[in-house]
């Protein structure tokens, strides 16, 4: 009697361990995996709407931002690209101009997964600024 009474226990302790793992894997969305997204801003004076683009943000396979565009007034105000490493660290960002021309870039060093070090560089090349980062660890 005892057997059957701890059997039919530890029946029912999996039975509800068992459905409260399927209602959590239920609970958790689906997160798609976006490749771009614009953003519209519309304003409204008196009878006229204007419609303009705001933003033009695109990711790559791992949700990183590879291109950034903002506009003003419909227009190119910034235009940004970025590039990274198997680990995900931005390795190079790169500033274009209106016309899409490069206007300055920068490329980044990691030890340990950590930023250690951005240098700035000018269209043709040449070195215009250096950052170095030192960190204190545990």
């Amino acid at each position: 009697m005892k057997t059957i009474k701890c059997n039919m226990i530890l029946i029912l302790m999996a039975v509800f361990i068992l459905s409260v793992v399927n209602v959590s894997a239920q609970q958790q969305p689906i997160t798609p995996k976006v490749k771009t997204v614009i953003v519209y801003e519309e304003k409204f004076d008196k009878l006229v709407s204007k419609k303009l683009k705001e933003s033009e943000t695109t990711y790559d396979v791992n949700g990183n931002i590879i291109e950034d565009i903002q506009y003003k007034e419909g227009k190119i105000d910034t235009h940004f690209k970025y590039q990274y490493d198997t680990n995900n660290n931005k390795i190079k960002e790169t500033e274009l101009d209106l016309s899409g021309n490069i206007v300055e870039y920068s490329e980044y060093k990691y030890e340990k997964n950590l930023r250690v070090e951005k240098t700035v560089f000018d269209p043709k090349g040449k070195v215009t600024m250096k950052k170095e980062y030192v960190y204190t660890t545990y």
